[in-house]
């Protein structure tokens, strides 16, 4: 199967998500979809043989467009929205001139300011109400003609249908008929210039919503200093392939991932990982995309190009996490699926019984009218996928990647932490804790390492490096080779038993030399714990948090380092299956890892977090990724920012419904104008995302 992204045009309130999900997740094509309002796109699921055009044809069907989100089609996409954007705009700019003249005409015939009456007229008002109703309203009768012939009803449904009652009754009653007191055209103009208005206002403000993704864009390079033969020559980004030589200067962005070949500087990778601090690079040293380069010339090899570099994969997992439909927004789903039906039969009988009651039609269809637009569901629509986005902004700042929007729900209901050890808890490197053999063998030890990848050979210092002939790497076990004529070999205990030499320590910490049958010397190294591992320990355990280190290390090596950062329960020994067992079995669970033997245990978790510096396949078994692999205290910083979003979630739900839960009562009795209720409807929208944009105002 694969996965695609498509830019969906058309939609506007929650119907319309429900419609297009709908449609697309009853096809056969399609094994999974998911549609979200707030961006505008749909994450599809498919066999392989299926046809993109396939699902593009089933948004049509349904009623709206459909783009392939790809590199491909980005200017079609871009110039779409352009488009649609630049209409919107000038569709409210016209509208609104328009209809200015029948407001002041309205406020003219209730002040008797006679110069100003002949815009109140009801000729006047008919000619200038016309184009805005049947021309700048019609994307609503499109709306609305393509969800009722789907079987359903939206936005769309409600504003061409409050809106076409109040100008038809305005035509029949008032002109036709001669009822002055029936003439309301001004009040289906204001409607319609108030919806536009609110949505060039929601428009706008979504795009705050996505303003994290906005600004890593705003962080990528135009051009590299490509070096060629040691001379410098600009080049578009594009053009650059893996493996060139790049050169970054003092000021400059990091145009792409690299690995430092020389000099040394500091690098700000603040807007990364969160990490104020700036960090000191040097050579062999990688650098992400978007890092500041304050202080050296670094000359660098390209690892990654701009498809596969840090930002990409950042802005690919955000777009993931917008595009995934939590939970909570199920609740929404079902009540949108149902209100605009209950809003239509509500309306329907306000009508009828204001009529019956009043013995006026006019009045009846006034306060039906006003119903039917303080009902639209666009802020049930919206908040959701708002905060959503806001959060995963929030959370890329401070150097936490959300992957999944249900880890960012769930995290909140956390009771059970578990810790790798290695690479995690400890920051993955050794030190040198002591050595049993003499300064001439050490030196043989350091010589023979120094050809090894091992983490435990990279803490040695390369001092004074002896030749080395026939060297071998021993799966598993270690290395050999000969110095000066004679053969060694460097290991765990198997390879000394496999040597005839018995060993008492068998951690996995230590490397043993010998030569001959006869043990040298024994190198015990420590590993290095994370500065604030104890603290976010501390911390997780006032919140009421159980912390447990689950690592594959023996019992002695995992009690040393638990005599420093304390956590609750140490399981020792656990090979990678038993630590998903483990991990499974646990209620509101959390795994931190960063090894491949963590990836199956990521998985099992209630939420799974890969530490940054982890293997790519521990990277995509998280749900959430550190990018900063320094710092442990992020993962009460995520807990935090799960409690606000949802909390945040749970406030757009009263924004959406307060609207509707006093507006339409008020409407049905005749308390609430027509033209109020429209402002009331599109201010809905606009608080929701307000809301959640003052999520991203808060610290985590």
């Amino acid at each position: 199967m694969k996965t695609q992204s498509f830019v969906i045009t058309g939609m506007t309130c929650a119907n319309c998500v429900t419609r297009v999900d709908k449609a697309l997740n009853q096809s056969d094509k399609v094994l999974e979809a998911t549609v979200n309002l707030a961006t505008e796109k749909a994450r599809v699921v498919v066999s392989d043989n299926c046809d993109f055009d396939e699902i593009i044809e089933i948004v049509i069907k349904a009623g709206y467009g459909a783009i392939i989100d790809d590199k491909a089609h980005r200017e079609k996409i871009r110039l779409a929205k352009l488009k649609a954007e630049k209409k919107l705009f000038w569709s409210f700019i016209i509208s609104a001139i328009l209809t200015l003249p029948m407001v002041i005409g309205m406020f003219a015939g209730m002040f008797e300011i006679h110069e100003l009456m002949f815009f109140h007229t009801p000729i006047v008002q008919l000619i200038l109400a016309t184009p805005v109703q049947f021309i700048l309203g019609a994307r609503f009768y499109k709306g609305a003609f393509m969800a009722l012939k789907n079987k359903s009803a939206n936005m769309d449904v409600l504003v061409a249908l409050g809106t076409s009652v109040a100008y038809l009754s305005s035509l029949i009653f008032g002109l036709i008929l001669g009822n002055g007191h029936a003439v309301n055209f001004e009040s289906a103009a204001v409607i319609i210039t108030l919806v536009l208005l609110g949505k060039n206002l929601e428009m706008r403000a979504k795009k705050n919503t996505s303003a994290a993704i906005y600004s890593l864009q705003k962080k990528r390079a135009k051009t590299v200093h490509l070096l060629r033969d040691d001379k410098e020559t600009d080049v578009p980004i594009e053009e650059v392939v893996i493996s060139q030589h790049i050169l970054i200067k003092p000021g400059e962005i990091v145009p792409l991932d690299v690995e430092i070949l020389s000099g040394m500087a500091s690098f700000d990778e603040s807007s990364l990982t969160g990490e104020a601090v700036p960090v000191a690079k040097t050579v062999g040293s990688t650098l992400m995309e978007g890092a500041v380069n304050l202080d050296g010339i670094i000359t660098a090899r390209v690892i990654h190009t701009t498809d596969e570099s840090a930002i990409s994969q950042m802005m690919s997992a955000m777009e993931e996490a917008q595009a995934t439909k939590p939970e909570i927004q199920k609740t929404a789903d079902k009540i949108s699926a149902i209100f605009v039906p209950i809003v239509l039969i509500i309306a329907l009988l306000t009508c009828l019984i204001t009529a019956l009651i009043t013995k006026d039609m006019t009045l009846g269809l006034l306060h039906a009218t006003s119903v039917l637009v303080i009902s639209c569901p666009c802020a049930l629509g919206l908040a959701t996928p708002t905060a959503i986005m806001v959060a995963t902004g929030l959370g890329a700042k401070n150097g936490i990647l959300i992957k999944d929007a249900n880890a960012l729900e769930h995290a909140k209901n956390v009771t059970t932490v578990f810790f790798d050890k290695t690479g995690t808890i400890t920051t993955g490197k050794f030190q040198l804790e002591s050595w049993s053999g003499s300064a001439n063998e050490f030196q043989i030890l350091a010589s023979l390492e120094s050809l090894s990848n091992h983490p435990l050979a990279k803490s040695l210092d390369k001092i004074a490096i002896l030749p080395v002939t026939n060297f071998q790497e021993l799966a598993g076990l270690g290395i050999s080779g000969t110095i000066s004529g004679k053969h060694y070999v460097a290991g765990n205990a198997q390879l000394m038993s496999d040597n005839g030499i018995l060993v008492t320590s068998t951690s996995n910490t230590s490397i043993f030399l010998a030569s001959k049958g006869k043990l040298l010397g024994t190198a015990t190294f420590s590993s290095q714990v994370k500065a604030d591992a104890a603290q976010t320990m501390s911390k997780l355990r006032e919140n009421g948090v159980k912390t447990i280190m689950l690592t594959g290390d023996n019992v002695n090596s995992a009690a040393k380092i638990n005599e420093i950062v304390k956590v609750d329960t140490v399981i020792a020994q656990a090979n990678p299956a038993k630590k998903a067992e483990v991990v499974s079995k646990a209620t509101n669970a959390m795994m931190i890892g960063d090894g491949i033997n963590d990836s199956v245990a990521l998985s099992s978790a209630l939420v799974g977090v890969a530490m940054g510096a982890g293997s790519d396949i521990a990277m995509q078994s998280g749900d959430v990724v550190m990018t900063s692999e320094s710092s442990l205290a992020k993962i009460t910083s995520l807990i935090t920012l799960s409690q606000k979003t949802v909390r945040k979630i749970h406030q757009n739900y009263f924004w959406a419904f307060i609207y509707n839960l006093i507006g339409i009562p008020l409407a049905a009795f005749g308390l609430l104008n027509p033209m109020f209720a429209a402002l009331a409807m599109s201010l809905s929208s606009v608080s929701v995302i307000v809301s959640s944009l003052l999520l991203g105002t808060k610290k985590i």
